[in-house]
């Protein structure tokens, strides 16, 4: 999973936040063609429930989590991951974003003085130093990686989620009805750091160095 596609994801989403900083931004058809212009190789994805992530949208991740916290707001919102996404320079969304008329510090600056995202649940703290306390933050960070990927309203029929701590990993696993006949979405997120490990589909079956995943 590339930068360019939590971008798509994000404004399959929820394309009014982009729309805030940037009036004149173009339609989604055409960021799809732009990326498709831009990327000169496109491999074609696996059919795997493994999803890793790459470098950057790690990166992204982390930025967002920082600038949420700086901002003293409980979520990471779609506003946080915009910002990611700008902090992350040389990154093909980030190109996307400055080459439409987005930049960092404006951004930052209209989300700081605008009012904090709301959550009609109660949030929990963000973590400090990188660190995953416990299942409600690993749960509320998954979130935060599947809504640009699947969209908001796949993340609610996954509720209520379910955190499993092994060897300072946090596993954590949606629950869609069974009448739905959803998959089960799964994000794999380090204890420790805060990395994200693995995001997908199904059961994981990935062995990880020195351990095994339930």
């Amino acid at each position: 999973i590339e930068s360019e596609h939590f971008l798509l994801g994000l404004l399959k989403e929820d394309n009014s936040v982009v729309l805030r900083f940037a009036p004149d931004w173009p339609s989604f058809k055409e960021i799809v063609r732009e990326i498709t212009n831009r990327v000169t190789i496109a491999e074609k994805l696996a059919a795997s429930v493994d999803l890793p992530l790459s470098n950057e949208c790690t990166h992204i991740l982390r930025y967002a989590r920082e600038e949420a916290e700086l901002m003293s707001h409980r979520n990471i919102s779609t506003e946080h991951l915009l910002l990611g996404m700008l902090r992350e320079t040389n990154s093909l969304a980030a190109e996307i974003l400055r080459a439409h008329g987005l930049s960092l510090v404006p951004t930052r600056e209209q989300i700081g003085l605008g009012p904090e995202p709301q959550d009609v649940r109660k949030p929990p703290q963000l973590p400090e130093a990188g660190c995953v306390p416990d299942p409600e933050t690993a749960m509320r960070i998954a979130e935060a990686v599947w809504i640009p990927l699947y969209g908001e309203d796949v993340v609610k029929q996954q509720r209520p989620l379910q955190a499993d701590l092994t060897a300072s990993v946090w596993t954590v696993r949606g629950s869609p009805p069974p009448e739905q006949a959803a998959e089960t979405l799964v994000a794999v997120i380090s204890r420790t750091d805060g990395r994200i490990l693995k995001v997908g589909t199904s059961v994981f079956r990935r062995e990880f160095p020195g351990q095994q995943l339930p």
